[in-house]
């Protein structure tokens, strides 16, 4: 991935409280690593508006039933979706949830 690429992330959770809390934690650490992150927090239904803001998506481990749904929607805008690493999201660890919409963006 170029240097030079935005990467716009949201973190969707059932109603976006945890996921607002974790998007702070990756956007601190996009920023010490000099990176140009822009991270949202948001709920699974108000994604369908908003996906075409984004260039990656993942979902907290407690709503990976909506993954499919989700899905669904990413693809019309060629938008990878993952779940968050479920370590990472207990320890609410940004750089490790970082790296991981990194190897995504990469793919």
């Amino acid at each position: 991935m170029e240097n030079n690429q935005e990467i716009k992330l949201i973190i969707l959770c059932s109603w976006g409280a945890t996921s607002s809390q974790l998007a702070k934690k990756v956007q601190d650490a996009a920023e010490k690593r000099g990176l140009s992150v822009t991270v949202d927090a948001g709920g699974t239904g108000e994604f369908k508006q908003k996906a075409s803001n984004y260039n990656v998506a993942l979902l907290e481990p407690q709503v990976r039933h909506l993954k499919k749904e989700v899905t669904k929607t990413a693809e019309q805008y060629d938008i990878p979706v993952d779940l968050v690493d479920q370590r990472a999201f207990a320890l609410m660890d940004g750089d490790k949830v970082l790296d991981q919409v990194l190897k995504l963006m990469n793919k």
